[in-house]
């Protein structure tokens, strides 16, 4: 349902539906976790094996200019990609050892109106909050 109502977005905003964009929209739909570029592109390759990595990328640009796919930098040298559901804001929980991440339960900056902390000039419209630490295999 989440997939078809992907491709209608982009077929209003006039994107054309290449079977690689599909395919990288199927692959972020049945993700657990965020994921790099070269992790997308690493599972498109086998399928598309002659396909580019610029592909991934300009397609990934795309998406994230449209609000369909949310770019999160977790310091680790490289963006992670997910898919934007709206109806399912979340935030992360990240290890800094092997990198996992997990979705928190909530979100910390709920009931609270962040519009009365910022300056009256300055209009928030969406925010990102990553917690950092260890998980409890790389504790052990």
């Amino acid at each position: 349902m989440i997939y078809e109502s992907i491709l209608e977005q982009l077929s209003t905003q006039k994107c054309k539906l290449t079977l690689q964009r599909r395919e990288l929209l199927k692959i972020l739909i049945r993700a657990k976790t965020p994921l790099a570029a070269r992790e997308i592109y690493d599972r498109m390759m086998k399928k598309y094996p002659s396909m580019s990595f610029d592909t991934v990328y300009r397609n990934l640009s795309l998406l994230q200019d449209l609000h369909i796919v949310n770019r999160l930098d977790f310091q680790e040298g490289r963006s992670r990609y997910e898919l934007n559901r709206t109806q399912d804001h979340h935030h992360h929980l990240v290890c800094l050892k092997c990198g996992g991440t997990w979705k928190l339960r909530a979100c910390p900056l709920e009931g609270i109106n962040i519009n009365n902390t910022v300056p009256e000039d300055f209009k928030v419209t969406t925010h990102r909050f990553e917690v950092f630490g260890y998980c409890r295999q790389c504790r052990q």
